[in-house]
């Protein structure tokens, strides 16, 4: 930003990873205490930081140079990267799968060419596989959402025809074991 200072900047940086001014503040005295991990650049981070300022500095900075619009700007832009990344790999891997389809489809003509005859096993698994890389069922059922707004409870026409119902079920069971009793007297 304009007029920015390094120092601001850093501090803005640090601000991202923390996640709030207080804890920014804790963190930057503490990477003042040499409570950091030592396998990082803490050294030149102390130096380009210098002495922790107040909070109240901190949120004036925070105020003055946008740092909440900045962060929120900065993490939008990295999930557009993420999403990306991770349609790149879904791409890839798409890619390759068809890639292997490909070869166990060649590998299989070959065969049926010199007068194989694949079992439907085979061909069952070749299918499967497939749909199971590619994320898609592979059964005849497919699950469904249930809309919890159209779930509504039963009116009392419908729980007395439920009752009606059940009675029926129970009196056909009770006469088929009347009826299995008879036969076995």
């Amino acid at each position: 930003m304009p007029g920015e200072t390094k120092q601001q900047y850093t501090a803005w940086i640090l601000y991202c990873d923390a996640g709030s001014l207080t804890k920014l503040h804790r963190s930057w005295e503490g990477l003042q205490r040499g409570f950091s991990d030592p396998s990082s650049d803490s050294e030149a981070l102390r130096e380009r930081l210098g002495p922790a300022p107040t909070v109240r500095t901190l949120a004036q900075w925070s105020k003055k140079y946008r740092w909440v619009e900045r962060r929120d700007l900065k993490l939008a832009q990295e999930l557009e990267v993420m999403k990306e990344k991770v349609a790149k790999i879904k791409r890839e891997k798409t890619y390759k799968i068809a890639e292997i389809f490909e070869r166990a489809l060649v590998l299989l003509l070959k065969k049926i060419r010199s007068g194989y005859q694949p079992t439907i096993q085979e061909s069952k698994q070749l299918w499967e596989m497939v749909r199971t890389e590619l994320g898609e069922t592979i059964s005849k059922h497919e699950i469904v959402a249930i809309n919890e707004a159209e779930q509504v409870p039963p009116t009392e026409e419908e729980k007395e025809l439920g009752r009606a119902i059940d009675d029926a079920i129970i009196e056909h069971y009770r006469k088929q074991a009347q009826k299995r009793r008879a036969e076995n007297v």
